[in-house]
């Protein structure tokens, strides 16, 4: 199995230390596949105005280019990159900062994914998002139990 690690680095990551609390949930998740508690590969991407998978090798540092947040997150962007027919799962680490259009276009995206293939996990005390699907950063082991 594949798990998609979407790390959100448009601009308001930059605040409140969001794209250092993203990276401790990216490394954290990392470290969990690597010690046999996840199975599968991890293929780590950066979406902000574009989606792009980024290399990142098992127990190497954090790219540092993920923690460069500017611009916006596009929706059609990501969804390009992966496509509606997904081999694996997708774990979205984001404030939830999106236009209406780009949270319309999501919610669709998501309607067309296998059922369970999407969790959010929001970042910052600033983030709204809601849903059986979204978990908080203190939640992180809560949302894999069982589910990779």
């Amino acid at each position: 199995m594949t798990l998609y690690l979407i790390c959100d680095i448009s601009g308001s990551m930059s605040e409140g230390g969001k794209c250092f609390i993203t990276r401790g949930m990216a490394r954290t998740i990392e470290q969990y596949f690597r010690l046999g508690y996840g199975k599968g590969e991890i293929k780590l991407i950066a979406w902000s105005n574009e989606a792009r998978i980024v290399e990142w090798v098992s127990d190497n540092e954090y790219p540092e280019e993920m923690l460069d947040c500017k611009g916006a997150a596009n929706a059609k962007a990501l969804i390009e990159l992966l496509g509606e027919q997904i081999d694996g799962k997708v774990l979205l680490f984001t404030d939830g900062f999106w236009t209406r259009n780009d949270e319309t276009d999501l919610k669709r995206w998501k309607r067309k994914l296998m059922p369970d293939t999407l969790r959010v996990i929001k970042i910052g005390a600033d983030a709204s998002l809601k849903g059986k699907d979204v978990f908080s950063a203190e939640d992180l082991f809560a949302a894999l139990d069982g589910w990779n």
